[in-house]
């Protein structure tokens, strides 16, 4: 996804000019999530009403947090509505969303924790989303003369991170879609894929060319802030006998 409103090299990147390929392979994303959870929830036991506000605090925060580190890196510039509406950030996203749910959950003293049934609609609408980004261009690395640099139309190659994150989130929804995996303990799929991609994105950020902030780049502080908050949410949920709710 674009993480800054100029996040674009010079060129067109891999599509003819013109095709819409980011905004047909977000909606694909979201397709292709939604068709999983449905699948793999069809015959699980519905949870009494308790679902729908986790859902809806997980897409707010979610939301959120994907603009708000956008517009705040682009006001040096000036306020932009092309910043607030074709901008975001997945990690900025990730902590937002996890936010939102622990919130709503202590708000409504939901105990129930329902993660398994997101962790791997939520990686497989990852990696559709990271090829849309792959072909129009955006959220590219640095330049590289290795082999498998992509020009993405400016004459440059480039280090392809779409296709890194690609293929690392269809490694882990391989691995979340396994029958023994989504019968582990409630929410911890969903945790430890968060992790998992938090340390991911945060090694990925050194061959981007994003700007150094205090010794990191912005997205790297955001994988640190959300490693922290789900160890954090692990500790805090320990000692606690939460209902298991299993797909």
């Amino acid at each position: 996804m674009m993480e800054v409103a100029h996040n674009a090299p010079a060129g067109r990147g891999l599509c003819s000019e013109g095709f819409p390929a980011y905004a047909l392979f977000m909606l694909l994303a979201f397709a292709a999530g939604i068709g999983l959870f449905w699948f793999n929830t069809r015959n699980a036991e519905k949870p009494s009403g308790q679902l729908f506000p986790i859902v809806f605090a997980a897409l707010i925060g979610g939301l959120i947090g994907a603009k708000l580190p956008v517009v705040l890196l682009n006001l040096r510039h000036g306020f932009s509505w092309e910043a607030l509406l074709a901008g975001r950030t997945i990690a900025g996203g990730l902590v937002g969303g996890t936010l939102g749910v622990l919130l709503v959950k202590k708000r409504l003293g939901i105990e129930g924790r329902y993660g398994n049934r997101l962790a791997a609609p939520i990686a497989l609408g990852m990696a559709v989303g990271r090829m849309g980004c792959l072909l129009h261009g955006c959220c590219f690395g640095k330049p590289t003369a290795l082999p498998w640099g992509i020009d993405f139309g400016d004459g440059i190659a480039r280090h392809p991170t779409q296709l890194y994150e690609l293929l690392f989130c269809l490694a882990a929804f391989a691995i979340l879609q396994l029958p023994r995996n989504r019968n582990a303990p409630g929410g911890n799929q969903l945790t430890g894929f968060f992790l998992a991609y938090f340390a991911f994105r945060f090694a990925e950020e050194f061959l981007r060319p994003h700007p150094i902030q205090a010794g990191l780049t912005t997205f790297q502080w955001i994988c640190l802030a959300g490693i922290l908050i789900l160890l954090g949410k692990a500790r805090i949920l320990r000692p606690k006998e939460s209902p298991d709710v299993r797909p």
